[in-house]
């Protein structure tokens, strides 16, 4: 079925439901041009507010939130049709296809919470697919180091970028609701982080689950915004006592967020990972059944992952928040560890 413009809330959400950006080569040289071509589309007030210095504050004010007035960076609905597609193809430049897919997909779900008529919600003027912004950091170079951020309501990406490498910390990326559907497309963009989650903690011994259930009842993110710097105690059960068929399960879960890397750069992230899986542990908070209301906690040397749901009456899955952070290269700065 073919969308209209009449099933979506904005022509921004029109815009970046129906646009498929070009394919990339995922070069340094590929991701520079693309982010010279955002920026050269901004213009006068938008370039002051989009295309900032890499030390400016506004690197380190990120937020999940629904934007404030003031809010740095240029709004999705305050662009013009050239401007949304540069800022699209950015985004698709530095992120994997389905990362990309994700990432609109959660804008999508976001226009569900504006009032009115098919909507199914009750947010507010600063939900929906308008109202995430994107600013650029440093030069946009195929040698040197500069930045990308985008936020909104459940976004929050901080892509640093210095010739092949591509460091993805750190981000926040959350939807609400958990599924929803445009002119008969369904959309569920956190199935794999739902589900694999579930299957995580159902695999389980008896044994195994008195060491990864931590409290009985959910947690809340502790590394989000605001929260650079900390590292959580490690707790829960300890990787390295899981069976093989157990850390592929883990493997698969924590891949739902390193996929978000163009896949070389994802691959790159993997082999790391895989070295440090037996220093891991997995925790866990609330019930373990499907679709209970819970968090969990991923914690190794250069790996933090949160997932909690959030208080959303009979189905705690239809608001979820997620954080993942390397501490060791946060905002692409070598800090420690590998």
């Amino acid at each position: 079925m073919e969308w209209t413009r009449a099933d979506f809330v904005s022509d921004a959400s029109y815009f970046v439901g129906t646009f498929q950006p070009a394919e990339t080569g995922y070069t340094p040289e590929s991701m520079a041009a693309a982010g010279e071509a955002f920026a050269r589309s901004m213009e006068g007030e938008l370039a002051k507010r989009a295309l900032l210095e890499p030390t400016d504050p506004e690197r380190r004010e990120w937020t999940n939130l629904p934007p404030q007035p003031g809010a740095g960076g240029v709004r999705l609905g305050e662009m013009n049709q050239q401007q949304l597609q540069a800022a699209c193809e950015l985004l698709a430049a530095i992120l994997s296809q389905p990362g990309y897919q994700k990432i609109c997909a959660i804008m999508l779900g976001d226009d569900q919470l504006l009032g009115g008529a098919g909507r199914g919600g009750r947010g507010g003027p600063a939900f929906g697919t308008d109202h995430y912004s994107m600013m650029v950091f440093g030069t946009p170079s195929p040698t040197d180091p500069w930045a990308v951020q985008f936020n909104g309501h459940h976004i929050g990406l901080n892509v640093s970028i210095q010739g092949d490498d591509v460091v993805l910390s750190p981000s926040f990326v959350g939807a609400q609701p958990e599924s929803f559907e445009i002119a008969g497309r369904k959309f569920r963009p956190f199935a794999g982080e739902i589900d694999d989650g579930y299957a995580l903690v159902a695999s389980l011994t008896d044994d195994q689950r008195r060491l990864a259930v931590t409290a009985p009842q959910r947690g809340f993110i502790r590394t989000g915004p605001g929260a650079d710097g900390e590292i959580p105690k490690p707790d829960g059960i300890a990787c390295s006592t899981l069976d093989e068929s157990q850390k592929e399960q883990l493997k698969k879960l924590v891949w739902n967020w390193i996929g978000f890397l163009p896949p070389a750069h994802a691959e790159k992230r993997k082999e790391q990972l895989l070295a440090e899986f037996d220093a891991m542990r997995f925790s866990w908070n609330g019930q373990t059944g499907p679709r209970s209301d819970m968090s969990w906690t991923i914690q190794g040397p250069t790996l933090i992952i949160e997932f909690a749901c959030q208080d959303q009456g009979r189905n705690p899955l239809n608001h979820t928040h997620s954080m993942y952070r390397d501490p060791t290269r946060e905002y692409g700065l070598q800090t420690g560890g590998n």
